[in-house]
């Protein structure tokens, strides 16, 4: 049931690593630097609300297995909404706050964790709800986001660096 967590964890060391901040690849006013730069915060865009929209498939999954008269449906219910919030927002820097924002205000929140009186399931129940084949299968297409996100950073990378250096010849 735990093996979730990780997949949370990551996804939080993902917003912070995945926002192009480095100013020395993007203080140009050359027009290439700046389109590099467009690109690689739409990429950043492009994951997390890929993030986002996997949580989203993975709490509704597990929320549909829930009573809606539990608090951990309700919960589930909130956590949802402010995923949706953050999809819905279009500039990285705020996007990136929405989603710190998130973490804390669920940080300490079970969701992952059975409590019977919060779930209405018994461990081995909620067990089964966490670890369904549907579940693995939108963990796999996030890994899958994030692989393709680092691959498309590399590739405008090698761009920034190859136009920095086209530059420094002129």
């Amino acid at each position: 049931m735990l093996k979730y967590i990780p997949l949370l964890l990551v996804a939080q060391l993902l917003v912070v690593a995945a926002k192009p901040t480095n100013p020395r690849l993007f203080n140009s006013d050359d027009p290439v630097q700046r389109e590099l730069e467009r690109q690689a915060k739409a990429e950043t865009v492009q994951l997390l609300n890929s993030l986002f929209r996997s949580q989203i498939a993975y709490f509704s999954e597990v929320k549909a297995a829930l009573n809606p008269q539990t608090k951990r449906f309700q919960d589930i219910s909130l956590y949802i909404t402010r995923l949706a919030q953050a999809i819905a927002e279009q500039e990285l820097d705020r996007k990136d706050q929405l989603w710190q924002n998130i973490f804390e205000e669920f940080k300490d929140s079970p969701l992952l964790i059975n409590k019977e009186s919060e779930t209405g399931l018994t461990d081995l129940q909620y067990k089964a709800v966490l670890t369904g084949q549907k579940l693995q299968d939108i963990s796999t297409r996030f890994v899958k986001d994030v692989a393709d996100y680092f691959w498309e950073m590399t590739k405008i990378s090698g761009q920034v660096v190859g136009n920095g250096i086209a530059n420094q010849n002129e």
